[in-house]
């Protein structure tokens, strides 16, 4: 059994809450910790405060740079029902609200570095046939581009057909993605001709086939496919990281988006017009999901001095969710 100690204003009702749980068969053990942890926050940033105000959960219910979405989604739980709990009795209470879930707000993800891009390309550029797959040194430079280039979905660039792709203007054809919606992105000119260098290599191997991007049997690369090859190819490439923030499959999405914003404030463009193009062309359902970038930048730019972030605060909801 844990020893609760609890040491803020709010100790003789978390105290109670606790109680109320356990009074209906719920050892509460796990949830206890979190809340514990709630309690410590509080006696150090609010002492004597015995409400659970708004300030106090918001600031509570932040994520960790080293803590996971379910992590994050437990901790601010026990926090919730807490709050839940005390509106009961008819108290004045901040309830964190249910879509405020650690799956709709991530920890920071990995972005790439331009470095670091290219030192991930490079190793796939690098890749000499392997004896078990006679296609994976040709896909691999290829798919991780397009993925890139175009801030393509995992899912997007596994599903994508040869019949897709308009190789004279670059227009490619997104088909069922994202609760099943189609769109058209378009390719750079740098992109192209990779894309006809490895049309033609891989006809020599398979020639009949219709997906772009093949496994060694032939056929469409599944997920765990896909998954193996991008790890197999991070992790040879020697690129470091820390805590949970690893580079996954959805970084070069995420580095796509985070990088065309700093062109463009850069390039002294008006954020506020070309964020709703860049919205639509990734196929975000809300336009929030393209805003949250917003919150990236800063940290991965050291160098944006003169950027007004203040001028866009009222563009990034209090909740940003994010896809």
């Amino acid at each position: 059994m844990i020893r609760m100690t609890f040491q803020s204003g709010l100790k003789e009702k978390e105290k109670q809450f606790v109680a109320f749980k356990q009074q209906f068969g719920y050892t509460y053990e796990a949830r206890i910790y979190n809340l514990l942890d709630f309690d410590r926050f509080c006696a150090a940033n609010y002492p004597g405060r015995d409400t659970l105000d708004r300030d106090i959960v918001l600031k509570w219910a932040v994520i960790r740079p080293t803590e996971t979405a379910n992590g994050f989604a437990t901790r601010i739980s026990a926090v919730r029902q807490f709050g839940k709990y005390l509106a009961m009795l008819g108290e004045d209470a901040y309830i964190i609200p249910d879509g405020f879930r650690g799956g709709d707000m991530p920890l920071m993800p990995y972005i790439f570095s331009e470095a670091t891009l290219r030192q991930f390309l490079g190793y796939t550029d690098s890749m000499e046939r392997y004896y078990q797959s006679t296609v994976r040194h040709l896909v691999a430079p290829v798919m991780f581009r397009f993925m890139y280039c175009c801030g393509l979905r995992p899912c997007e660039a596994r599903n994508l057909d040869r019949a897709d792709i308009n190789f004279e203007n670059g227009r490619v054809f997104i088909r069922e993605s994202k609760h099943y919606k189609e769109r058209v992105v378009y390719a750079p000119d740098s992109l192209m001709p990779i894309i006809l260098e490895y049309m033609k290599d891989i006809d020599c191997i398979f020639p009949d086939r219709q997906p772009l991007f093949i496994d060694r049997n032939g056929i469409r690369y599944s997920y765990g496919a896909q998954q193996y090859l991008f790890e197999h190819c991070r992790d040879h490439s020697g690129i470091k990281w820390s805590g949970t923030k690893a580079p996954n499959l959805y970084s070069f999405r995420h580095t796509f988006a985070t990088h065309r914003i700093y062109r463009w404030f850069k390039e002294g463009k008006d954020l506020g017009a070309y964020l709703p193009k860049l919205s639509a062309y990734m196929g975000h359902s809300h336009y929030e999901h393209t805003l949250y970038y917003l919150h990236f930048v800063p940290d991965i730019f050291s160098d944006m001095t003169g950027f007004d972030f203040e001028r866009f605060s009222y563009l990034i909801p209090e909740v940003a969710y994010h896809e």
